[in-house]
């Protein structure tokens, strides 16, 4: 990666929130956490961030509770935010399936919570799910710089951000934690995020090649760098092809150039890993949405491709159980708007109302285990 391609993707802009009208990358090779109610101790990962988890049986805290509830994680110098929701159907010694959920750069748990709706949702169908909180980076944006929590989808970007962290290295213990501590199984793990959480699930479905049984990026999959060393994982993706922030034909980020691929060709990629055709099978379920479905994928991956036409930076569905007002609350964004050379207005673009993101990932995501 040139240093050029470094300093322009530096000035990503990916937004959470705008749906209304020093330091170096740091080598978090320790970290120390509980996601049961034990604890925390340090533990050490290699470099890969590849450690091996199980799914034989298991016997989780017995003070473990169904619920909602926030813990403070500590990953070498920080404490991190971590939501954990623990299903009605958690008995402690049955494996459940575990969802990681990212936010957008600039954004909150409480934000992605309020646009997926998947503390509820998850809980319902039996998920684990996991909603952590990144750290703050300061990322150059236009003639100025923001401040802002930013997952590092980049973590050769060290010469160019301030507070990026080893983001691979934490979402991995979380996951390995959720293992051994919350009866996870390691047969049905599955990713999502918006934005710049979309491209954290590329990264880690690189990283953690063979780990993961399927991602679902919203409006920022073709963010990511490409990936060498891909094991077959199941996708379902979700973009507008009019985002004026993740540009749908790739090339751009908040009108800045990099050599991002179209988001079309960013899917096929992942379809070539898993053994699909090379052409995808493309039908309308609705008049705003056209879906792309790679056949012939090996037995157990499936890849497919949800395109808002017209659509803009958000999360497909969230009109049908998300107040507008309550969109409001969510903190000014005038300021990063202003820095991207972005109308705020022009952001969200058309909201689709007939496809649920959520609901439609959490089918995909009931129909694909860890092929065996």
């Amino acid at each position: 990666m040139t240093v050029g391609r470094l300093w322009v993707l530096a000035r990503l802009v990916v937004v959470c929130a705008l749906v209304t009208s020093a330091e170096a990358c740091s080598d978090e090779g320790e970290r120390g956490t509980s996601l049961g109610n034990g604890t925390a101790t340090e533990t050490t990962r290699g470099v890969d961030n590849r450690t091996t988890t199980t799914a034989g049986p298991c016997r989780a805290d017995a003070s473990l509770q169904p619920g909602t509830q926030r813990l403070t994680v500590t990953t070498g110098s920080d404490d991190r935010e971590v939501e954990r929701v623990i299903p009605p159907a958690f008995d402690g010694t049955q494996r459940l399936p575990l969802i990681v959920d990212l936010h957008g750069f600039t954004s909150t748990i409480d934000q992605q919570d309020l646009f997926t709706g998947l503390p509820a949702a998850a809980a319902e169908r039996g998920y684990l799910l996991l909603t952590p909180q990144a750290e703050d980076a300061t990322v150059p944006i236009g003639d100025g710089r923001l401040s802002a929590p930013f997952w590092n989808i980049y973590p050769d970007l060290d010469d160019a951000l301030v507070g990026a962290r080893n983001d691979v290295g934490f979402l991995a213990g979380l996951i390995d934690d959720a293992v051994t501590e919350l009866c996870a199984d390691a047969s049905r793990i599955y990713l999502t995020g918006f934005s710049n959480g979309a491209g954290m699930t590329a990264v880690l479905a690189c990283e953690l090649s063979g780990r993961i049984a399927a991602i679902a990026p919203v409006s920022g999959f073709n963010l990511a760098a490409d990936c060498p060393d891909l094991e077959p994982v199941s996708v379902i993706a979700f973009h507008g092809d009019a985002d004026p922030l993740v540009a749908y034909a790739g090339g751009s980020a908040a009108r800045r150039p990099i050599d991002s691929p179209p988001v079309e060709v960013r899917t096929s990629q992942f379809a070539e890993v898993a053994g699909c055709s090379p052409e995808p099978i493309v039908s309308n379920p609705f008049e705003d949405i056209a879906l792309r479905e790679w056949a012939g994928c090996e037995p157990g991956s499936d890849v497919e491709l949800y395109t808002v036409l017209g659509g803009g930076h958000t999360w497909p569905g969230m009109l049908n159980y998300v107040d507008p007002a309550d969109l409001g609350e969510l903190g000014d964004a005038t300021r990063l708007a202003e820095l991207a050379g972005i109308e705020l207005a022009a952001i969200a673009g058309h909201m689709t109302t007939n496809l649920e993101a959520t609901s439609v990932m959490l089918d995909f995501f009931d129909d694909h285990p860890l092929p065996a």
